[in-house]
């Protein structure tokens, strides 16, 4: 069991991890919108020109570091740690969950452009609205930090789901306002997932003292998502339609947090 001293400083972790993610989204919303007024007011490639230029100018900015860390032979063996996050039944119902939600990458940063573009007939600067309202309350990540500091598995299944079911509603909208409607109430869920999942698993990370590498397995097993999803999307949209990928997406999700659920209701957060 942790120490009453070890479990307050647990839970202030997690609403400054709140913070940290709601001050980083900033960035997140603003180029969206950014990048499609430049797209509309000059060339489609004005955006990465200008993208180019700000990310050189802070790399410039970048502190040298003078240490350097021999590389061991086991560090370049990511099965090893595969194996050990998914060792933890609470861990593997956070793969399985990162599997899904990774997958819907494609959806929204290839499919969802065409729809807004092609399929709506609407500028680039509506593209950039799209995702602004995709990720206007990543900002309030410092309050769901806070709802996670008791039962952060809860705030986990609560944001797949709605996430889930708001993917399902877009595979049949046509009216852009509608659509922008339900892009924001699903980016309610992926924020509350984002930040509860961080803090579930830095949470059992640190109870069995592999934080590290708990943070680093899980990218690796939720990057198999995204990486089929790539491959299989184009096919499914080429056959069926954008609005189909979303139905399957959205299904997905809400079937694979009901098995996920068994696996992390055992977490029992420390309660202060």
């Amino acid at each position: 069991h942790l120490s009453l001293r070890r479990q307050r400083q647990m839970c202030i972790r997690d609403r400054y991890t709140g913070m940290s993610l709601s001050v980083e989204y900033l960035g997140k919303l603003a180029g969206p919108v950014m990048g499609g007024l430049l797209a509309d007011w000059f060339f489609i490639k004005a955006p990465f020109f200008v993208s180019m230029a700000i990310l050189l100018f802070l790399i410039l900015l970048i502190p040298r570091e003078k240490k350097h860390r021999h590389v061991r032979k086991r560090d370049l063996n990511p099965f090893s740690e595969m194996r050990r996050f998914l060792h933890h039944r609470e861990l593997r119902g956070m793969a399985i969950l990162g599997i899904v939600m990774h997958a819907t990458f494609p959806a929204f940063t290839i499919f969802l452009p065409l729809l807004i573009v092609e399929k709506m007939g609407l500028g680039y600067s509506y593209v950039g609205y799209a995702y602004f309202a995709l990720g206007a309350t990543h900002i309030l990540q410092f309050l769901f930090g806070k709802w996670s500091d008791r039962k952060p598995y809860r705030v986990v299944l609560a944001g797949t789901i709605i996430s889930g079911v708001f993917m399902i509603l877009m595979s049949s909208v046509n009216i852009y306002s509608l659509l922008l409607v339900l892009l924001f109430l699903k980016g309610t869920g992926n924020s509350l997932w984002n930040i509860s999942a961080w803090t579930l698993m830095s949470r059992i990370g640190e109870r069995e003292e592999i934080e590290g590498s708990v943070i680093g397995s899980y990218i690796s097993i939720a990057k198999i998502g995204s990486f089929v999803s790539f491959l299989l999307s184009g096919f499914v949209v080429q056959v069926y339609g954008i609005g189909f990928l979303f139905l399957v997406n959205g299904l997905l999700v809400i079937l694979e947090s009901l098995a996920a659920y068994p696996m992390l209701r055992e977490i029992t957060p420390p309660r202060v």
